[in-house]
């Protein structure tokens, strides 16, 4: 038996040692290379592919992300609309309201000039305010942030404000005024029927 195995061993060694084996191990030599090559031109591709694909996504993402942002400041935009819209209809009824009390002092032979005056300064500051908010409404809200978009609403609704207080004053000023005459003329109407 240990001749067995040394014969084979023999031989073995002696296959390998030939110039035959030479040429199959380079051959198998430049398979494995051949086939590392292409395996890391593959792996390479596939990293590219990869890297193509984070890409894409960080760009669509970043896309649908500035997208909602303008979407939340166009419905910022719309609700401040509405808010500011509403209190100027409610301003409009006061003033409706603070006419007819004229209306009323003048019948009783009161002065009211300076609460007509008044209401009209009111009048004219709201209408400046209905003109900010068209104007607040057609806003350009295709800033690159959020931020940039929201300071251009607020911005932009100041003035709306600003013309909205200013109104506001102004009827408290004709209110102010036409208790001062309403009283005077109740007392006058008082005395003459006497």
């Amino acid at each position: 038996m240990k001749h067995k195995v040394f014969i084979t061993s023999a031989l073995t060694f002696a296959l390998l040692a030939s110039p035959v084996m030479a040429d199959v191990r380079a051959d198998i030599r430049a398979n494995i290379e051949v086939k590392r090559a292409s395996t890391t031109e593959r792996r390479e591709d596939r990293r590219e592919e990869v890297r193509n694909n984070i890409e894409q996504r960080k760009a669509s993402s970043t896309e649908r992300r500035l997208e909602m942002q303008v979407d939340i400041a166009k419905r910022k935009v719309e609700h401040v609309k509405k808010v500011i819209l509403a209190t100027i209809e409610r301003l409009e009824k006061i003033i409706v309201r603070i006419e007819s009390r004229i209306a009323k002092i003048k019948e009783r032979g009161g002065n009211t000039t300076e609460s007509e005056g008044f209401v009209a300064t009111a009048k004219v500051n709201l209408s400046d305010a209905k003109v900010a908010v068209d104007a607040f409404a057609g806003l350009d809200l295709s800033g690159n942030t959020a931020a940039e978009n929201f300071a251009t609403i607020r911005a932009a609704a100041a003035e709306a404000k600003e013309h909205i207080r200013a109104a506001h004053e102004n009827l408290k000023n004709a209110v102010r005024l036409l208790k001062s005459v309403g009283v005077n003329a109740e007392v006058q109407s008082s005395v003459e029927t006497e």
